[in-house]
């Protein structure tokens, strides 16, 4: 039936989606199509194109793009019913695409061409209209498209927009001792943060401070209370001229590229329009005001304590980085007082980064001193912050010629999606300080080396060398710097939070490790852990998997228990189940002479003295695997263990498409599970 993958996917008891029974659903005209902003795990917005009775859907990380030079990723899902044209709402989280869902836009469309690689049509709606091409690249995986806007458009008036520029350059004020004379000027504000270029692509955002020159340096960490600016902004890109204070407000200024359009060569009051139409207002953001130019303004300004005022003449463009720009002056006040209370020059001597060089043969030891208002934090090869990287070049990977500068570049690739699944949780090591070839050791105790920056938490370790240890609790990004610069390439974490004062919670996930014996693969495990989804749905409670970065696969189950050995009773009634509906595949004992050509489902794991591979950490195997969350649709498709393997490398396009597919662990609060022997209870 057309429809068997979306209901096998949905239960109509706990989502307000439409599901329809077996039965036909509506007919249509068969040229309609909706548009729909999907907030889910990772927000993306639903291309929907009617279709034989249905709606052929795709998933599209960026939403449409708005000219024809930019390429986006489509991701094909299970065919829709006729009925989701209209829908929206909230669908809970937890369930399958949990997450607000709004209709964008909706229409019609025409045809073009259709093949099984190849969707040609043009879209006639209020928000996307012209010609688009879905193509479906030979070799690539089944459910991998590309969508781009075509160069040539049937109607003259669905004009291409402008692609975003990739490195503007921001505008540079002339210095002035005073502000110009006149009413033909206008005037704001000079907070005393760092200049940032703001980008927004997709409803992904990022910030890049800018040098004196107005040149972007690499991205800066988000401060939380701008992370919904992003999807806020929603589709399409947007380039925002801003500046963000210490404590993390962002005041936006100009605008140079909105609405598919490069606006830089638009006078003031339009930008300014466009700027004033965009959702900023929040309490971490705000458009920076702008007032006609009047006496009185410098020392209103002085009396407040900020630090200066920039002069932009009415009418003008957005300067370019060859334009003069005595369009824009900028009055500076050497005596304002800085948000910490001290004077601006205090502050320009005194703020610096503790990023430590070492001896790298790129120069001496030293430290590296940056203005705020020009710094990242970030040097090179060198570290992160407090974090020094010493031999950034040595390698780790020789198959792949993988560095330690590598190691570290990828954990600050992951940190935003890994952090929350770590931060209250002691860390074990694993270390190769001589790369993946030599020989590896797991620490648990790192009191005798943590810097004291370093979160530490007494931990006990029942069967250990002592009584205790002072676990790592990597709480930040320089936290999982400091890791890679021991060469720990594997952070393995309990299903246990740390509470007040270091305490233990009781466990809040359930993990079932499968564990393909000899003769098995991952793609035996995938089989294995569909037949355990299944089990559990039964029992309505949702699990999500992730690859180990080795052999198998983990899947996590989000709980509320407040007895710790619960967790592992329930895994191992599960396990067992299986074990007995499934005696050819599945084992659920560790003997190994029991295990060949079998999946082991290792219920041990939830043993509050046991730990697991964290999500999005490091392998140290031959190649940088990695342990990544993956979806139930890749899950279902891998035929060959190669489709299941992720490398570092793969990573940051994985999260710029699907995001943090662990998120609903968090997100949930937890499920409660069924009394002992509800499993062996289910139907067969």
């Amino acid at each position: 039936m057309p429809l068997d993958e979306y209901r096998r996917k949905r239960d109509a008891r706990r989502t307000p989606e439409p599901v329809p029974d077996d039965t036909a659903g509506p007919d249509g005209p068969g040229d309609r199509f909706v548009v729909q902003e999907h907030h889910a795990t990772a927000l993306h917005w639903d291309l929907r194109l009617e279709r034989d009775g249905v709606l052929a859907s795709w998933a599209v990380p960026k939403g449409l793009p708005t000219d024809s030079e930019t390429v986006r990723m489509a991701v094909r899902t299970e065919d829709h019913p006729l009925e989701y044209l209209d829908f929206h709402g909230e669908i809970p989280r937890g369930e399958y695409g949990g997450g607000r869902m709004t209709v964008w836009d909706a229409g019609r469309y025409d045809t073009e061409k259709w093949t099984e690689r190849e969707v040609a049509f043009v879209l006639h709606g209020d928000r996307a209209r012209g010609r688009y091409v879905l193509l479906h690249r030979p070799g690539e995986r089944e459910n991998r498209w590309l969508l781009r806007r075509t160069r040539e458009q049937p109607d003259p008036g669905d004009e291409a927009g402008d692609p975003l520029p990739r490195d503007p350059v921001l505008a540079v004020p002339t210095p002035a001792g005073s502000l110009p004379t006149g009413d033909g000027w206008r005037v704001r504000p000079v907070f005393g943060g760092r200049r940032v270029l703001v980008r927004v692509d997709g409803g992904r955002l990022t910030l890049r401070p800018v040098d004196a020159d107005g040149v972007p340096g690499d991205p800066i960490d988000t401060p939380a209370g701008l992370r919904d600016l992003g999807p806020a902004l929603g589709a399409g890109g947007h380039l925002l001229d801003a500046e963000l204070t210490e404590r993390g407000e962002l005041w936006v200024a100009d605008v140079l590229h909105t609405g598919g359009r490069d606006v830089r060569t638009r006078p003031l009051g339009e930008r300014r329009v466009l700027l004033e139409a965009l959702p900023l207002e929040g309490p971490h953001r705000r458009a920076a005001p702008l007032y006609p130019n009047a006496p009185g303004l410098l020392e209103a300004v002085s009396s407040q304590g900020l630090p200066g005022l920039l002069a932009v003449r009415e009418g003008s463009a957005y300067p370019g980085p060859d334009d003069a720009s005595g369009d824009w002056r900028e009055v500076r006040l050497g005596r304002a007082r800085h948000e910490s209370g001290t004077t601006r020059d205090d502050a320009a001597r005194t703020t610096r980064h503790d990023v430590t060089r070492s001896t790298t043969g790129r120069g001496a030891a030293g430290s590296a001193t940056r203005r705020s208002g020009s710094g990242t934090g970030r040097s090179g090869h060198d570290g992160y912050r407090r974090a020094a990287l010493s031999n950034p070049d040595k390698v780790l990977y020789p198959a792949t010629g993988t560095t330690k500068a590598d190691v570290l570049a990828h954990y600050l690739a992951v940190a935003e999606a890994m952090l929350p699944h770590v931060e209250s949780r002691p860390a074990t090591l694993k270390r190769w300080p001589d790369g993946v070839e030599g020989p590896s050791f797991f620490e648990k105790n790192v009191s005798r080396h943590a810097p004291p920056w370093i979160r530490t938490a007494r931990v006990g370790t029942p069967g250990g060398r002592s009584e205790s240890a002072d676990f790592a609790v990597l709480t930040d990004v320089e936290g999982l710097a400091w890791a890679a610069n021991l060469a720990a390439l594997e952070l393995h974490v309990p299903q246990w939070r740390l509470g007040r004062r270091d305490g233990r919670h009781p466990p809040d996930r359930v993990v079932f490790d499968l564990d393909p014996g000899e003769g098995t693969s991952v793609v035996d495990c995938c089989r294995v852990a569909r037949w355990l989804a299944d089990l559990l749905d039964g029992l309505g409670l949702p699990v999500y998997p992730s690859t180990s970065g080795g052999k198998g696969m983990q899947l996590y189950l989000p709980v509320r228990v407040t007895e710790p050995e619960r967790t592992s009773e329930f895994a191992r009634e599960v396990a067992e189940r299986l074990a007995a509906e499934h005696p050819r595949e599945v084992v659920a004992v560790m003997t190994k002479a029991r295990r060949r050509g079998k999946v082991f489902v290792d219920w041990s794991q939830n043993n509050t003295a046991k730990t697991t591979i964290a999500s999005y950490s490091l392998r140290g195997r031959e190649r940088p695997t990695v342990a990544t969350p993956v979806t139930w649709d890749e899950v279902d498709a891998c035929r060959d263990p190669e489709d299941l393997v992720f490398t570092c490398a793969d990573l940051p396009a994985r999260l710029d498409t699907h995001g943090d597919l662990m998120r609903p662990l968090l997100d949930t609060g937890g499920f409660r599970l069924p009394r002992s022997g509800a499993v062996a209870d289910l139907p067969r």
